[in-house]
């Protein structure tokens, strides 16, 4: 496959595609994609919204003032486990499919502005949530979705579907509707 851009319903549709075969087959095909693809999502909301509690528990705690630390914690735990992850490959490769790693100086050059924006913002994540409630953080973090899509228009000159700014008029629409009155936040102390 050439490396033209595709539109995200073309590969929705490659990646729920069935395999040749009755159409009974390609019906629980489907199915079986479908809910791998929903487990997924459930998986990922889960564990994101477990992190933003432990972090939000962790950097609560007043005996323990160290949100860089918890940032630089995560992220070698996170190195631990994508190397844990790549053994296990190796040794089971039907059990577990990881890539592999290999450090090339050209490739490590070329991504290090996308690493640096990466750990910035899990780091002022962290920031945030340490001096901002949960419900603030997360209606914070779901405006950013519209902030992509608005700066993606104005900045790459990239048009959105209507699906998708109907979506980001639900989030803006939930993020009037939930978010705490002003008089109810605490001041920022740095």
């Amino acid at each position: 496959m050439n490396r033209t851009q595709l539109k995200r319903s073309s590969i929705l549709k490659m990646a729920l595609s069935g395999s040749e075969g009755t159409n009974q087959d390609r019906e629980e095909a489907f199915l079986l994609r479908a809910l791998r693809i929903a487990a997924v999502v459930a998986l990922y909301w889960f564990v994101s919204i477990t992190m933003v509690f432990l972090n939000n528990y962790l950097l609560d705690n007043r005996d323990l003032d160290a949100p860089l630390f918890v940032t630089f914690y995560q992220c070698v735990v996170t190195v631990g486990l994508c190397g844990l992850m790549q053994l296990v490959s190796t040794f089971c490769p039907g059990t577990v499919d990881f890539p592999s790693v290999k450090l090339d100086l050209k490739t490590s050059r070329e991504v290090l502005p996308l690493s640096v924006v990466f750990i910035s913002m899990i780091t002022f994540n962290n920031l945030c949530l340490k001096h901002v409630g949960v419900a603030f953080y997360t209606v914070g973090r779901s405006l950013s979705t519209v902030f992509n899509v608005l700066l993606s228009y104005v900045l790459l000159n990239q048009s959105t579907s209507v699906h998708a700014l109907s979506c980001c008029g639900l989030i803006l629409g939930e993020s009037t509707n939930s978010s705490p009155p002003c008089s109810h936040m605490q001041p920022l102390r740095f």
